[in-house]
C-alpha cells in the first residue's frame, strides 16, 4: 500500500510539473506580440491623476504604454508614425489610472471564501453573497443552520462572528451544537478563532498554557493562532480548495476594477506552499487582470528560520519573479499590537470595560529586527492600529533615523484604527506614510463607541483628515477581507464617514474626493515604489485603466460607492468584468 501511494504520488506531482510548464509556454507565447499599431483611447471623461495635466481627451497606448495624453489632434498627430486607431468603447464612460489594491492577503482569500459566512454585516461579491447576522441568539441559529446541510464526516469552517455583535461564545457553546462534528469559527479579525472539543481531540491537541491561548474555552488568538493553525493548515491548503478559491478572489478583485494588488504578508506561514500554490493560481497566467506585487512577511518568516536568515532569503526573492507575480525588493513586512477587529489594538488610555491590547511583537522585538532591516535600506511596513503601537512604532524609527539616517525610506504604519492629531504631524516629521483602512470607520465605529472605546475614540478611527493636513502621503487598502475589495467603497468611506447604521462619524476628519482618489492610485503607487510606471494617467507609464460607467466628478459623493465598473485596461489590453461572469 505505501508503495502504491508513493507511485500515486509521483504521477500526480509529474502531471503537475507537466501541466504547469505548458502553462508557462503559453503565458509566455501570449507576451511575444509586439504591436507596433497604436490605440487612441477617447472617453466622456479621462481623469489622470496627474496634477500637471488633470483631464485630457484623449490617450494613445502603444505595446502596453502610455505614449500620448491630451487633445485629440494632439494625442493624433504624436503617434501618427504607428497607425492609430480611435477606440470609442469608452465614449459614454470615465478613464481612471488602474485602481491599486495596496494590501490584501491571498491566503486569507484561500482559506476563508469557501466557508460558511456569518458576519455582522451584509457581503455580495461575485460567486457569494451573505445577509448580515446580529444578535446571540440569531447567530447560534445559523451555526446550527450551517452544521445541518453538511455530511456526517466533514468540518464545519466558519468565518465572521464578532462577540460584540454576536455575544459571546467559547468551546462549550459550540459543543452544544456537535461534540462528533469538528467546528472552527473564524473570528471577523482573523486574528481569533474559537473551536469545539472535536477539534481539540481530532488533532491532538494539549494546553501549553500559551499566554494568548484560552485552551478551556478552545480561543485562540493573535500569536496563540500558531498552536492551531499549522495543524489546520494541510486541510485549508489542500489544491483543489485553495485554488478554486484564489480562482474566485481574482475575480472578485477584478470586479472592484483593480489593476495592481500587493500582498500585504507572504510566507506567514508556510512560505513555499504558498509560493507553489500562488505559481500554479490563475493569479500567475497571462490572462490575469491585475498584477501582484508580493511583501515578505519579516516576522513569520523570522519566526521559521530566524530573522537574519530571513533577511538574506527575503533579498534573494526577486529571482523567483514571473510574469505576473513580482516580489517588491528590498521591502518587509513587521508587526506591532493587535487586530482593530478583535479591539486587541495598544490603546495609550486603555479600554473602557478594562480589557488590555495585545503586542504581535513586542516594542523590544520590533526595534530589534526593524534595526535588522532599517540598517541594510529596507523599505519597512509595519501593522499598526492603535495609539499606543503607534507611539511604539513612531519612537522606534525616531531612534533608527539618528542612528542611521534615511532620507526615502518610506516606512509605511498599515491600518491605522486610532491615532491621536499629534501623531499625524509625528510621522510627516519622521517621513512615515500610512496606509488605512477607512472601512473601519463604516463597520466598527457605532458599535466601538459603545464598547471598548466609548464616542470621543470610536467616532475619531482612522484619522485621515490629520493624516492628509500633515502632509503624510496615504493609500487605501482593503485586507481583503477585512473589508470588500472595492476600493471606490474604500474612497466613500474616507470622504463621507458614514457608518452602517447611517451617520455621520468625525466630520472633521473627512476627506476630498481629490485626496480619496489619490489614495487609490498615485499614492498607493508611491507607497510601493512603483510611481514611474502605475498611477497616473502619464507618458511612459504602463496604460494601466480602470474604467467607469460614470465620471465621479459628477455624481454626489454619497453615490461614489455604487458607480458601475465596466472592467479594465492592463497593459492596453481591455479586461471587462462581464467576461468573468
Amino acid at each position: 500500500m505505501p508503495l502504491l501511494l508513493e507511485h500515486t504520488r509521483t504521477c500526480r506531482l509529474g502531471t503537475l510539473v507537466l501541466v504547469f510548464n505548458l502553462f508557462l509556454l503559453s503565458g509566455l507565447l501570449s507576451g511575444c506580440s509586439n504591436d507596433n499599431n497604436a490605440t487612441i483611447y477617447t472617453a466622456q471623461a479621462i481623469i489622470t491623476m496627474n496634477p500637471q495635466q488633470p483631464r485630457a481627451e484623449a490617450i494613445a497606448v502603444l505595446n502596453g504604454k502610455i505614449e500620448a495624453v491630451g487633445d485629440l489632434a494632439t494625442v493624433t498627430a504624436a503617434v501618427a508614425h504607428h497607425n492609430p486607431q480611435v477606440d470609442r468603447s469608452f465614449q459614454g464612460k470615465a478613464i481612471l489610472p488602474g485602481f491599486i489594491e495596496p494590501h490584501l492577503h491571498p491566503y486569507l482569500a484561500g482559506i476563508l471564501l469557501p466557508m460558511e459566512f456569518i458576519t455582522p454585516h451584509d457581503w455580495d461579491m461575485p460567486g457569494k453573497q451573505a445577509k448580515g447576522v446580529r444578535g446571540r441568539d440569531a447567530y447560534l441559529e445559523q451555526l446550527k443552520n450551517a452544521d445541518q446541510k453538511l455530511g456526517s464526516d466533514e468540518w464545519l469552517w466558519t468565518w465572521g462572528y464578532h462577540p460584540y455583535f454576536h455575544g459571546e461564545l467559547t468551546r462549550a457553546d459550540l459543543d452544544q451544537i456537535s461534540t462528533q462534528r469538528p467546528i472552527v469559527v473564524w473570528h471577523r479579525s482573523f486574528h481569533e478563532i474559537i473551536v469545539n472539543t472535536a477539534v481539540l481531540n481530532e488533532l491532538e491537541l494539549e494546553d501549553t498554557a500559551h499566554p494568548q491561548v484560552n485552551f478551556a474555552e478552545g480561543h485562540f488568538y493573535e500569536n496563540g493562532l500558531y498552536q492551531l493553525v499549522p495543524h489546520i493548515m494541510p486541510m485549508l491548503t489542500s489544491p483543489f480548495r485553495y485554488l478554486g478559491a484564489l480562482r474566485h478572489a481574482r475575480d472578485i478583485i477584478h470586479a472592484g476594477g483593480v489593476t495592481t494588488v500587493s500582498d500585504g504578508a507572504f510566507g506567514t506561514m508556510d512560505f513555499d506552499k504558498e509560493w507553489l500554490s500562488m505559481r500554479f493560481s490563475s493569479w500567475n497566467r497571462s490572462s490575469s487582470p491585475f498584477r501582484f506585487m508580493v511583501l515578505a512577511d519579516g516576522k513569520g518568516l523570522g519566526k521559521q528560520m530566524g530573522h537574519e536568515q530571513a533577511k538574506a532569503f527575503i533579498k534573494t526573492l526577486p529571482e523567483k519573479n514571473t510574469g505576473k507575480v513580482t516580489f517588491l525588493p528590498r521591502q518587509v513586512k513587521l508587526f506591532a499590537d493587535g487586530a482593530a477587529y478583535s479591539q486587541l489594538m495598544q490603546m495609550r488610555d486603555g479600554y473602557l470595560d478594562g480589557h488590555h491590547g495585545e503586542w504581535l511583537m513586542t516594542p523590544d522585538e520590533l526595534e530589534t529586527t526593524a534595526r535588522l532591516y532599517w540598517r541594510d535600506d529596507f523599505q519597512i511596513h509595519i501593522h499598526v492600529n492603535g495609539d499606543l503601537g503607534l507611539d511604539a512604532t513612531l519612537d522606534i524609527i525616531e531612534k533608527l533615523q539618528r542612528e542611521y539616517p534615511r532620507k526615502d525610506h518610506r516606512t509605511t504604519v498599515h491600518h491605522l484604527a486610532y491615532a491621536r492629531p499629534e501623531q499625524a504631524q509625528r510621522m510627516a516629521h519622521l517621513g512615515v506614510r500610512v496606509s488605512a483602512n477607512p472601512y473601519y470607520v463604516w463597520a466598527l465605529a457605532d458599535k466601538y463607541a459603545e464598547v471598548g472605546l466609548g464616542p470621543e475614540r470610536a467616532h475619531h478611527m482612522v484619522p485621515l483628515k490629520s493624516v492628509v493636513d500633515a502632509g503624510v502621503p496615504l493609500s487605501f487598502h482593503s485586507d481583503f477581507t477585512m473589508a470588500p475589495v472595492q476600493p471606490l467603497l474604500l474612497a466613500w468611506a474616507a470622504a463621507t464617514r458614514l457608518t452602517a447604521e447611517g451617520r455621520v462619524v468625525g466630520a472633521d476628519q473627512r476627506i476630498s474626493l481629490d485626496d480619496a482618489l489619490k489614495s487609490i492610485t498615485l499614492d498607493a503607487a508611491s507607497q510601493l515604489r512603483m510611481e514611474d510606471s502605475i498611477g497616473s494617467l502619464s507618458v511612459g507609464k504602463n496604460a494601466d485603466f480602470t474604467i467607469l460607467e460614470q465620471d465621479p466628478y459628477t455624481q454626489p459623493i454619497e453615490r461614489l460607492k455604487d458607480i458601475p465598473v465596466w472592467g479594465t485596461v492592463l497593459e492596453g489590453k481591455k479586461q471587462p468584468i462581464a467576461a468573468d461572469l
